[in-house]
């Protein structure tokens, strides 16, 4: 089985501060600024660059705030016919706050799961870093800079092959927030993940588990 594809990616972003970036994206008419990108640490490897076409934060019952970002449109996601593509989840437990929260690196407060498809064969990446947002789902928009953070395969289908692990994620967003859309895209990635490994195991936040 061929590895996974690596995709080259174009758009770039820079974080803006305070009020003034806030009350510039509320003008927003959906437009987004992302780069997600992963390197293998340590040794030969593969690094993964994605395409942005699809970007949302959305609010979330259990978190601060959700983001989601792929490569392939919101209707490739919804017809669950992808052979080829790549899913970014970003949760963000708790947004930092001066004084309280320590601004390192080494710190956590973002929970990452990073789904990769290459010819039918599906691997999903988990690990966990730190991110200082400005704005947030409250505010109709954000902007979130991912600093090093790592990860590695969970779980994988038979023919996946891992280039990856462990690997370093590095992303930044600017972009607006959307409930519905958000919402959308975690249904349609749950129901892919659900089809490709044959049981529920990658569910949004409030979905009640099978049995539940």
């Amino acid at each position: 089985m061929r590895p996974p594809t690596w995709i080259a990616l174009a758009l770039t972003a820079a974080a803006v501060g305070g009020c003034a970036y806030v009350d510039h994206a509320r003008h927003w008419l959906g437009d987004f600024e992302a780069t997600a990108r992963a390197v293998r640490i340590g040794g030969e490897g593969g690094q993964l660059h994605m395409q942005v076409k699809t970007a949302v934060c959305t609010a979330d019952p259990f978190v601060h705030t959700s983001l989601w970002l792929s490569d392939r449109s919101m209707a490739d996601l919804e017809s669950g016919a992808i052979t080829d593509g790549q899913v970014l989840h970003v949760e963000m437990l708790f947004p930092p706050r001066a004084g309280e929260t320590p601004i390192d690196a080494s710190a956590t407060n973002l929970s990452i799961r990073y789904l990769v498809v290459s010819g039918g064969e599906v691997g999903l990446y988990e690990g966990g870093g730190f991110g200082y947002p400005v704005g947030g789902h409250e505010d109709g928009a954000m902007s979130l800079r991912i600093e090093p953070s790592g990860m590695t395969l969970s779980e994988s289908t038979e023919g996946f092959v891992d280039l990856l692990s462990p690997a370093e994620l590095t992303a930044v967003f600017t972009g607006r927030c959307d409930d519905v859309a958000g919402q959308r895209l975690a249904d349609a990635v749950d129901q892919f993940v659900t089809n490709a490994f044959g049981r529920t195991m990658y569910v949004r936040a409030d979905a009640t588990p099978a049995g539940g």
